[in-house]
């Protein structure tokens, strides 16, 4: 025992006692080796995971060394890139720890642009990793973080390949995930042999960036969060105290305004070293919150390479930090190159003529590089111009214009050719035909024709049925995600989303005879999910936990009320209300709220946990159905709150749909299964197992002689609601922007509830398009193309068919 112990002391003594010499220099010749003549950098702070010391005039330096040691790296100063890595691993066969630095001026300056992808989770090249590329170099980016889950040992060995900062053109720096701590001597060994060292920092333009690991993983690791600490704060004592800090990490350290990292035996408050954002992913969601009382921005993003776990678009985020911190945010939703689709006018059904003017919408959008001026020209018949008009944009997407229609003759056939000059000065042109309706004194186009004429059903017994025509178009100023249009009190409610900057966010009234926006009221967070509405009161609840009351008339403010929101996830559900009670919340905050005074009747206090589910509350009876992605489905006493029963197994866990109750039964899918429950108990009367992912927004439509239920991948699916037989099953293109958890290219996901018209269904997809469907063969009569996906439910009263897409445009269609 004394042996064993008088070698260990000797070893650590030793290593305690090494000392690690090198050189910070201008790599003039770009060899990413030290020649001589080549300038020292002087004042440039390096490490060796514990110990933190700036170089000499020469660029020199000499660092102790410590018991764990295994790098030595340097935090790259503003102004510059690395010429190789910013980290060496320490062998006893080196004699100097040499780094060349090479002049980056996307680095300088007052302000510098950054960009985050995290949980790509992938070891496939796909498209989304192009995006990256060209959307740096379009667009002047300093340097990429990914916020980790790279994923196990075939990601981990992928990305360190493929997604490079030789591969993509500019620094790009690893955060370690949970399921990037993979067997080996210990957790983070593959990490650090692939990427270096788990915690380390940089500096570019005003700020100073750190990175630091995830506390725990799949694996256990050798590093603890005393000497992440006992680091940081070495780190921050050298580093200038003016700077704005902004720390990676795979996870969120708090949602409460106080940032203090704790170990067993140390801890750092974070707040009192100029704290300005903490970015992370692990909850593949998009959710951005900024602290009232410390202004500490909390960013989070879903993966750029496929769908959130809660339902999220999937996008990149780029982040601009100036010296007061954030200075702005932009999502940005991967795969789409010269995306441009002129939705009016277009062919018959699609043209508006209003006040003697062709009104034009488009939606455009490009992932990497941003549209600067958009316009359309006008030609007739024989090629001649007669109209040109600018486009203005309305949202990232979103393109409105008008040219007058004196010059144009009825019922004649035009092309539009519209016309994008991007920021980098490449230019998109489109051409599409449309026809002036013969009856332009109206705003909407009368006319029935559709676009696939020959495919109205030939079945003598059917119902005779029209098509949608549109009658108007307007955009709310934000994106619409779940929240879908609810008309009561004569007006159309639209929740709005901005999981930015949190600047667009909130709910709009409309005239649904006109599309006019008659309010708007601003709420704190994004509302993602359907508004309810009770008494002459709108009711919503944004993604902080805090629910708002709305007078339906002019949107006046009746109550708000914070339900208490104090850990992650954010709240993406949808609330219900009935006879004067609103249900909201999630977990530790689902409540039961008085319509009239925002009173709290009942709090949960049976479950909490898991992951944002994008589900509408059910109440089926006197059940109160709601669910926690990952978890459970959950059914409570409505009255009480009282948890009567709940569900994890056969993919209920799994879910992101909204229970259906009908006859006495509970229609509600789960991961790849449609079930019907009894809600009193929960346990299956009947059950669809089927070969389709069920994992969307959607809910299912039960008809007198259908079940019909969207899914992920393939479209709509219908069964025979007495045998439970599939009877048609309705593909769809690929979706524009993926969202289903974990979908990717060639899913064709139906995120939007089917709704019945006569003998017609009606959806739209996330492709982009209008559909409107046989009920009986799923044969398409009618299909109409938007160019942007749609999330939310449709709403249809009477003849009036009303939708909003993810751009933000809201459609009122007549149905003729």
């Amino acid at each position: 025992m004394r042996l064993i112990f008088t070698v260990v002391f000797a070893f650590l003594a030793s290593a305690a006692g090494a000392q690690y010499k090198g050189k910070v220099f201008l790599d003039v010749n770009k060899n990413k080796t030290w020649d001589a003549g080549e300038k020292g950098m002087k004042g440039v702070l390096v490490s060796d995971g514990l110990n933190v010391l700036k170089t000499d005039a020469n660029g020199n330096f000499t660092l102790p060394g410590h018991a764990k040691n295994r790098f030595v790296f340097v935090t790259v100063p503003a102004g510059y890139k690395l010429a190789a890595k910013h980290y060496l691993k320490i062998e006893d066969q080196v004699q100097a720890y040499n780094f060349g630095l090479l002049p980056d001026p996307t680095s300088a300056g007052s302000s510098v642009k950054m960009l985050q992808i995290t949980d790509t989770e992938t070891d496939k090249y796909k498209d989304w990793i192009t995006n990256l590329k060209n959307f740096s170099k379009n667009q002047e980016v300093s340097f990429i973080v990914h916020t980790g889950d790279i994923c196990y040992e075939k990601g981990l060995n992928f990305h360190a390949n493929q997604v490079t900062s030789e591969a993509l053109g500019k620094q790009v720096f690893y955060c370690i995930g949970n399921h990037d701590l993979v067997k080996g001597a210990y957790g983070e060994e593959l990490f650090e042999n692939l990427f270096g060292p788990v915690y380390y920092s940089f500096d570019a333009g005003p700020a100073h960036f750190i990175v630091t690991p995830m506390r725990s993983g799949d694996v256990q690791p050798s590093y603890t969060v005393d000497e992440v600490i006992r680091w940081m704060k070495n780190d921050l004592a050298a580093t200038d105290k003016n700077k704005p800090v902004i720390i990676f990490n795979h996870d969120l350290l708090t949602y409460s305004d106080q940032f203090v990292l704790k170990g067993k035996n140390d801890s750092i408050n974070l707040n009192e070293n100029n704290l300005k954002a903490w970015v992370y992913g692990h909850w593949h969601n998009n959710f951005v919150r900024k602290s009232d009382k410390t202004g500490i921005q909390y960013i989070s993003s879903a993966s750029p390479s496929m769908g959130g776990i809660d339902n999220s678009a999937g996008q990149f985020l780029s982040i601009e930090i100036d010296q007061n911190g954030v200075k702005e945010i932009k999502p940005h939703y991967t795969y789409l190159h010269d995306h441009l689709v002129v939705n009016s006018p277009s062919g018959s059904d699609m043209v508006l003529v209003k006040d003697g003017s062709l009104m034009i919408s488009a939606n455009i959008y490009d992932t990497e590089n941003a549209p600067k001026s958009a316009k359309s020209i006008i030609y007739d018949e024989k090629g001649n111009q007669i109209a040109i008009a600018a486009l203005a944009a309305n949202t990232d997407w979103s393109w409105y214009g008008k040219v007058p229609v004196n010059k144009m003759s009825k019922g004649k056939a035009y092309t539009i050719q519209t016309e994008v000059i991007y920021q980098d000065g490449r230019e998109y042109i489109q051409k599409q035909a449309f026809t002036l309706p013969l009856n332009t004194q109206n705003v909407a186009n009368p006319g029935v024709g559709s676009v696939n004429k020959s495919s109205k059903s030939k079945n003598a017994n059917d119902e005779q049925v029209g098509s949608l025509s549109l009658k108007w178009i307007n955009n709310v100023k934000g994106s619409v995600w779940k929240g879908s249009p609810i008309l009561a009190e004569g007006k159309l409610f639209v929740a709005t989303i901005d999981d930015a900057n949190n600047l667009q966010c909130g709910i709009s009234a409309l005239d649904p005879s006109t599309g006019k926006i008659l309010w708007h009221y601003k709420t704190r967070n994004s509302i993602k999910h359907a508004l309810s509405y009770d008494g002459g009161t709108i009711l919503g609840t944004d993604m902080e936990g805090f629910t708002y009351a709305l007078k339906a008339s002019n949107g006046t403010l009746i109550w708000k009320k914070d339900l208490g929101m104090k850990s992650l996830p954010g709240y993406v559900s949808g609330g219900i209300v009935e006879k004067g009670i609103y249900y909201t919340g999630y977990g530790s905050y689902l409540q039961a709220l008085e319509v009239a005074t925002g009173k709290t009747i009942w709090i949960n206090k049976d479950w909490n946990g898991g992951e944002g589910t994008p589900e509408k509350m059910t109440i089926a009876g006197e059940v109160l159905i709601t669910g926690s992605n990952w978890q459970s489905l959950f059914g409570h006493d409505r009255k009480t709150g009282k948890l009567l029963w709940k569900r994890s197994d056969e993919g209920l866990r799994f879910r992101s749909s909204t229970g259906i109750y009908a006859a006495g039964k509970l229609y509600i899918t789960g991961l790849n299964s449609i079930f019907i429950l009894d809600p009193l108990t929960g346990k299956n009367i009947d059950k669809i197992d089927g070969t389709y992912d069920f994992k969307v927004m959607a809910s299912p439509l039960i008809t007198d002689k259908y079940l019909i239920m969207p899914t992920s991948t393939d479209g709509v699916v219908a069964y025979d609601l007495k045998t439970l037989k599939e009877v048609w099953n309705r593909p769809t293109g690929d979706a524009l922007v993926y969202s289903a958890p974990y979908t990717g290219p060639g899913a064709g996901t139906v995120e939007s509830t089917v709704v019945k018209y006569a003998n017609q269904l009606l959806f739209a997809a996330s492709d982009g398009h209008l559909y409107v469907i046989h009920e009986d063969s799923g044969e398409v009569l009618q299909k109409l193309n938007l160019g942007a996906p749609v999330f939310a439910d449709p709403t249809i009263h009477g003849k009036q068919f009303f939708l909003a897409d993810f751009a933000g445009n809201v459609y009122g269609f007549d149905i003729k």
